[in-house]
């Protein structure tokens, strides 16, 4: 492969990768830039055939360099350098003139292919005698662009998809899906590496028994912890006959060691996965697999978050025997409400971790003012209308949790905009912190307090109906008449 070759981008790791790869598939040693401005200079100086540039990158980003090396030097060709990409970024660099995409990580597969592509198209053009190239040669060009906007397309689809996915049990369920749609395969599964096994997750036309992983090729995978293409004629692991087709293996890891493995095979068209099919299925694992391992780390750190935000709600109650359990039994009148309202499982989620934790600010709040036998004055009032805001600066670091944090916040809010600590009114309170304020009344006026006795259950629903649509949300109030709490079942708490 002949032609000048310069490296633009500021990641010095992907120079170096991208430089080695360029140095054993084109047989030259590239030219690198730092940044666009210092690619700029090189390409004013040197002539190049080929220039591989990021997106991202200081002073001079790749689109502004992109539309810049196209007014000096329109002949070039520019290979886009991407993490994941998205549609429009890709319609927006080939408006300005990029010739393809490569996506990290890259294989040297992928960089040999885009540059033998680049440099025989150059050489076509130069055959040519810079005259227009010939319909047929226009026709191939256009469907292999075309054919890499429908990939990337898909994969910013399937980036959008993956990203509101916390279950993994749902992750494997779509990765399955969306593999089958990317390598247009019949055959494809996902399993967990477990005492031996694979055990499968999710399948599609093949079976969902566990596999047994000792004496296949899947041992190879594992202990690589790179993909491998199993040719027809080998041993199927899932089935123990003979493959009819070739079979694509893909590992996922955390920290080097194997924990799933996804396969496919048996493609629409009866042809062997390509190169290009491989990079575009290698690219999607890698963002499934960080999805797998993010909600994995979420789980232990949910975890672990609520059982230390718990201990604190318990340390707040025991500062105060009459609000015992309070958290606990408002929680409980909010997700019967939600019930009621059929609001969606997101929403239910948020009251049953924020509606627990709507008090926590009271941490900041004075003993004496906290257990105090009698009416507040001025200042103890003032003192306690500021827990909402302790409580949200609490949860401030916490910056996934914006439905909960909302609870805290607004939960002494009213709906006709009298409340506190923000005035919000009406629709701009949520429905689930509109929620909370009934149950949380409720209670408080079916408690014992330090200054009155409990109102019994009859007279505190006159007080909540009373209020409807003045302190409280009308529709809200009715929903709770519906509930066993509003028709008297008492609710217990362990």
């Amino acid at each position: 492969m002949e032609g000048r070759i310069l490296i633009v981008d500021d990641d010095p790791v992907v120079r170096e990768v991208l430089d080695q790869i360029i140095a054993r598939v084109a047989a030259q040693k590239p030219d690198v830039a730092r940044d666009g401005m210092e690619g700029l200079q090189k390409a004013q100086e040197n002539d190049y055939d080929i220039i591989f540039t990021d997106l991202k990158m200081p002073r001079l980003g790749g689109m502004d360099f992109l539309k810049e090396i196209k007014k000096i030097r329109p002949d070039i060709s520019v290979v886009v350098i991407t993490g994941f990409p998205t549609v429009e970024n890709a319609v927006s660099a080939m408006k300005e003139g990029a010739d393809d995409f490569i996506t990290k990580p890259f294989s040297i597969d992928a960089v040999q292919n885009v540059i033998g592509r680049l440099q025989g198209a150059r050489k076509l053009s130069r055959e040519s005698g810079g005259q227009n190239l010939s319909p047929e040669s226009v026709k191939r060009l256009n469907s292999d662009l075309f054919s890499k906007i429908q990939k990337i397309n898909l994969l910013h689809s399937v980036s959008s998809e993956l990203d509101g996915i916390s279950s993994n049990l749902e992750v494997y369920e779509k990765v399955v899906g969306m593999t089958s749609k990317l390598l247009f395969a019949r055959e494809v599964s996902f399993g967990i590496v477990e005492s031996g096994y694979l055990k499968i997750k999710k399948s599609k036309g093949t079976g969902e028994s566990d596999v047994p992983i000792a004496g296949s090729f899947l041992e190879k995978v594992i202990r690589n912890g790179r993909h491998y293409l199993a040719p027809a004629g080998e041993i199927n692991p899932h089935s123990g006959n003979l493959l009819t087709a070739p079979m694509l293996s893909i590992p996922f890891s955390i920290n080097g060691e194997v924990y799933g493995i996804l396969s496919a095979s048996d493609k629409t068209d009866g042809t062997c996965f390509s190169e290009d099919e491989i990079g575009l299925v290698l690219t999607f694992a890698k963002k499934v697999g960080l999805r797998i391992e993010n909600n994995a780390l979420y789980d232990v750190f949910y975890s672990s978050m609520v059982s230390a935000l718990k201990s604190l709600v318990i340390s707040i109650e025991a500062r105060d025997s009459y609000t015992k359990q309070h958290s606990e039994r408002v929680t409980g009148y909010a997700l019967q409400i939600a019930e009621v309202m059929n609001l969606s499982q997101e929403e239910k989620d948020a009251i049953g971790f924020g509606g627990y934790l709507h008090d926590i600010g009271k941490i900041g709040v004075r003993d004496k003012v906290l257990t105090k036998p009698g009416v507040l004055d001025d200042d103890e009032l003032a003192e306690i209308k500021l827990h909402p805001i302790i409580g949200d600066n609490i949860m401030a670091p916490l910056r996934f949790l914006p439905r909960e944090k909302a609870l805290i916040r607004h939960h002494h809010e009213r709906f006709d905009g009298k409340g506190y600590p923000d005035g919000l009114a009406g629709e701009q309170i949520p429905i689930i912190v509109r929620i909370l304020s009934v149950a949380d009344t409720y209670d408080a006026m079916t408690s014992v307090r330090p200054y009155r006795s409990a109102k019994p259950h009859q007279s505190a629903m006159k007080e909540l109906i009373r209020c409807s649509n003045t302190q409280f949300d009308g529709e809200v109030v009715q929903a709770f008449i519906r509930t066993p709490a509003g028709k008297g079942v008492k609710l217990t708490t362990p």
